[in-house]
């Protein structure tokens, strides 16, 4: 028989079951302390959920102009920056109508100029049917007395009361000739005449048109869902593609409505994306919590008033922000699934946002600048028809 085979004392057996019980125990013990101390120190103070998503901004991009697609300068993917013409409408209707509106307007002012010149004209000669009233009234005067006398013929005498008569007459036509003349430009002048800022207008209006047709990107991002093609009429309002700004991103946690009870504005937030994973670790904030659950929301909200109603825990989204400089080094895309922790300790923030919005959280001023140019040319136009007179 060898010696491997000889067995061992049950004394030395016990001493070492005793032996690996107590290093069990004591391994045991030191896995719950530092589970408990994790607990105490770590996790009671977080809230974890990996039901969130990458949210942004979707700019649709959509004509203000009816009208066939003459060139697409962008496609999906491509970065686009603020003010860059994507899409290009056919031009051709709308230089006409510009064109039309700029050759009534010119006909216009030369109108109004002649309104203008009508009133200087019967002002002048409301002065001479004047001159020639009092000369009439003169001849009356001088011939009233003498008729009686005999020395003017009786004739004569109806002559000169005819003459009178007929130059009272003329000269009050003359007058209300003039009063007309004053009520369509009286208080105005060529360029502040209602017909010419009305022509100014249509003017103005043909050249947002024209330039409308020129379809730009309000904001800097990139280029998705396009469905323009070329070729196609497209009338207003209509989806042609649209923008993601990339450096506007969010994060939508759906947390249970049980997690929710230690949530504050402010709280600060760990979050890692399914895309980089444990490589990348993104800080954010807690920036408001939804004042309704997702069901509430839902195109179809459920109907609790049955009989066969089962409860489910709910789900509140909480939006998170981003940091943007972290954006920058490791970008993101809407729908991304995210890993998100919230670090609660900290309660003394509000449940709820008292922030009012004094400004606006998103602006362009693309629209704005269609109508530059328009007035250079309108004053043009005015300062060419208007020749010598008035301002």
């Amino acid at each position: 028989m060898s010696e491997e085979s000889i067995p061992l004392p049950k004394e030395e057996l016990g001493v070492k079951r005793r032996l690996v019980m107590k290093w069990t125990g004591v391994t045991i013990l030191f896995a719950g302390l530092v589970v408990l101390a994790l607990w105490l120190f770590y996790y009671r103070f977080i809230e974890y959920t990996d039901d969130a998503y990458v949210s942004g901004n979707l700019v649709e991009l959509t004509p203000q102009v009816a009208g066939i697609i003459a060139s697409i300068n962008v496609d999906n993917t491509d970065y686009v920056e603020e003010g860059q013409v994507l899409i290009e409408l056919d031009k051709t209707d709308y230089i006409f109508a510009l064109e039309k509106s700029c050759n009534e307007l010119a006909e216009t002012v030369r109108e109004v100029v002649q309104m203008f010149l009508k009133v200087e004209e019967l002002e002048a000669q409301l002065q001479v049917k004047e001159a020639e009233l009092m000369k009439a009234e003169q001849d009356y005067e001088n011939r009233v007395n003498l008729v009686n006398i005999g020395a003017v013929s009786t004739e004569e005498f109806e002559h000169v009361e005819a003459a009178l008569k007929s130059a009272r007459a003329s000269a009050k036509e003359t007058y209300h000739t003039l009063q007309a003349a004053y009520a369509q430009v009286q208080g105005t002048t060529v360029r502040t005449h209602p017909l010419v800022r009305k022509g100014a207008q249509q003017v103005k209006d043909d050249w947002v048109s024209l330039r409308r047709c020129e379809i730009v990107s309000p904001v800097n991002g990139y280029v998705s869902q396009r469905v323009a093609q070329l070729g196609e009429w497209v009338n207003l309002a209509e989806p042609l593609l649209a923008i993601v700004p990339l450096d506007e991103l969010w994060v939508d946690a759906n947390f249970k409505e049980t997690q929710l009870s230690d949530f504050r504005i402010g709280q600060d937030v760990k979050l890692r994306a399914d895309l980089y994973g444990w490589r990348v670790t993104y800080q954010g904030k807690v920036i408001g919590i939804n004042p309704g659950t997702g069901n509430t929301f839902s195109i179809l909200p459920p109907q609790n008033a049955t009989g066969n109603w089962i409860k489910i825990v709910q789900r509140v989204p909480v939006r998170i922000s981003l940091d943007s400089k972290q954006l920058e080094r490791n970008p993101l895309w809407l729908g991304l699934s995210m890993d998100v922790t919230v670090d609660i300790k900290d309660t003394s923030g509000d449940r709820l946002s008292e922030y009012r919005v004094a400004k606006p959280i998103y602006r362009t001023s693309i629209y704005s600048q269609q109508e530059l140019g328009a007035d250079a040319l309108i004053e043009q136009i005015i300062s060419s028809n208007i020749g010598s007179h008035g301002t």
